[in-house]
């Protein structure tokens, strides 16, 4: 027969088996959280280098629509330089005489 030492002895082992057990899972679900963490982290970083360099395109695009002009558009623009450099012609030869 057992005595209640013995028992106590053995249910002890069994508890401390138990969370042995239990620590290990939690070490290894650590580690696997921890590479997860890794790997989350790379991707983030690799979608913010992909979103800035979508905003830089986003601005040249912008710029690019700002500059590009109808025909129309350019043929008034050529003929509002055309007139200022008139008048600037106008004015150097007021100064020259």
């Amino acid at each position: 027969m057992m005595t209640n030492i013995e028992n106590e002895i053995i249910r002890l082992k069994t508890l401390t088996g138990n969370i042995i057990s239990v620590y290990e899972k939690k070490v290894i679900l650590i580690l696997k959280l921890e590479e997860k963490n890794r790997r989350l982290e790379k991707e983030n970083k690799d979608y913010k280098q992909k979103i800035k360099e979508l905003e830089e395109k986003t601005e040249i695009l912008k710029t690019a629509k700002t500059i590009s002009l109808s025909e129309e558009d350019k043929t008034s623009v050529k003929e509002k330089i055309n007139k200022i450099v008139q008048e600037i012609d106008k004015s150097i030869g007021l100064l020259n005489e």
